[in-house]
């Protein structure tokens, strides 16, 4: 079973099934993500979403910023098709690209973001992947990433069960209220289980603290953890503006 299978079987479903799925965070952690955009809403500016799905955050920045011009770039087909049709109303405004995440060049721009995708890149590209969207980025530009992260210590099993209890109660609202069936969801996380049985869904468990070290060795001029709800982490970086001095790291 590959990826491109599952992806093909959840596009259309996505949009409504992965708020429920992704746990009570995934919706606030985007919220968010839009209020730390570095622009006043009358700005003209270029942002790129890195594994962009189906291309709701960059939606989501387009009707924020109507003079924003956004670029989405994922491998997905399926996935892709569902984020032409959304983008296809901002006209020459949104641009969607098929590429490979991890090998990519970025367009220049001054606003690069990225919402769940960055755990399921190896270690070992996080630095060239990170490198790239720091060349991409203009002087003084900004990347913002959100994702499951760890940070810290690991949790005590007693702050895990909260965790859990979260969860159940985020879905079975979710049901009650008609968004979803329990069919629904155990379909979809019975084939990510047979997909990661296949080894077609690896996923890495990254610090926060890791991804930030390697940040600043991109070329970050700052980087710093901004948001956190349990494992759902945004974490936000600037390049140093043109000329000027790259500002110390702080807790």
């Amino acid at each position: 079973m590959s990826t491109d299978d599952y992806f093909a079987s959840v596009a259309e479903s996505y949009d409504r099934l992965q708020p429920v799925v992704a746990g009570p965070a995934y919706q606030a952690g985007l919220g968010f993500v839009l209020t730390l955009v570095p622009h006043e809403s009358e700005d003209a500016f270029t942002c790129v979403e890195l594994g962009c799905g189906t291309a709701g955050l960059t939606r989501a920045v387009l009707e924020r910023f109507p003079r924003a011009h956004a670029v989405a770039i994922d491998s997905e087909p399926a996935m892709l098709r569902v984020a032409r049709s959304k983008l296809s109303a901002y006209g020459d405004r949104a641009e969607v690209r098929a590429d490979n995440i991890l090998t990519c060049e970025l367009p220049p721009c001054a606003l690069v973001l990225s919402s769940f995708v960055f755990h399921h890149i190896p270690p070992e590209h996080l630095g060239e992947v990170l490198r790239r969207i720091a060349r991409a980025l203009a002087p003084g530009g900004c990347f913002i990433l959100l994702d499951t992260l760890q940070v810290g210590p690991r949790w005590a099993e007693r702050i895990g069960e909260q965790s859990r209890r979260r969860y159940a109660r985020h879905l079975a609202t979710a049901i009650a209220e008609g968004n979803v069936t329990q069919e629904e969801v155990d379909a979809r996380w019975e084939y990510k289980r047979r997909m990661k049985e296949d080894g077609n869904d690896v996923e890495y468990s990254h610090r926060a603290e890791d991804i930030m070290e390697a940040m600043r060795a991109a070329g970050f001029g700052e980087a710093g953890l901004v948001w956190r709800i349990f494992a759902s982490t945004i974490l936000m970086g600037f390049v140093p503006r043109e000329g000027g001095p790259v500002a110390p790291a702080r807790q």
